[in-house]
């Protein structure tokens, strides 16, 4: 998808304007974030070498950025279907109201 399209942009504006404020208020959510906080302390706490640690790091990032953007893409097509939807039911009217009119 053309990252300049206005699909994208939408997403953009939503996801970093809106997404902040529901994710602050989403218990599952913040769950997450507590567990996901208290696995880091515990691992900073192990005292393990800096390269170790620079390689969890990097594969914990890796796999952020493959969540994320598996997100972003199954935004993108949810919100593609929408967009296909409406168009399906605005043809669907202009086809019966062309048969009705003949």
């Amino acid at each position: 998808m053309d990252k300049d399209s206005v699909l994208y942009q939408l997403m953009d504006l939503r996801v970093n304007t809106t997404m902040n404020s529901i994710v602050g208020a989403d218990e599952d959510y913040q769950d997450i974030l507590r567990r996901s906080d208290e696995y880091s302390g515990r691992l900073e706490t192990m005292g393990l070498p800096k390269e170790t640690m620079q390689l969890i790091d990097r594969y914990v990032s890796e796999q952020n950025a493959l969540g994320a953007r598996y997100g972003a893409l199954a935004y993108l097509l949810g919100f593609s279907d929408c967009i296909e939807l409406f168009r399906s039911r605005i043809d669907v009217h202009a086809y019966a109201e062309a048969i009705l009119n003949t």
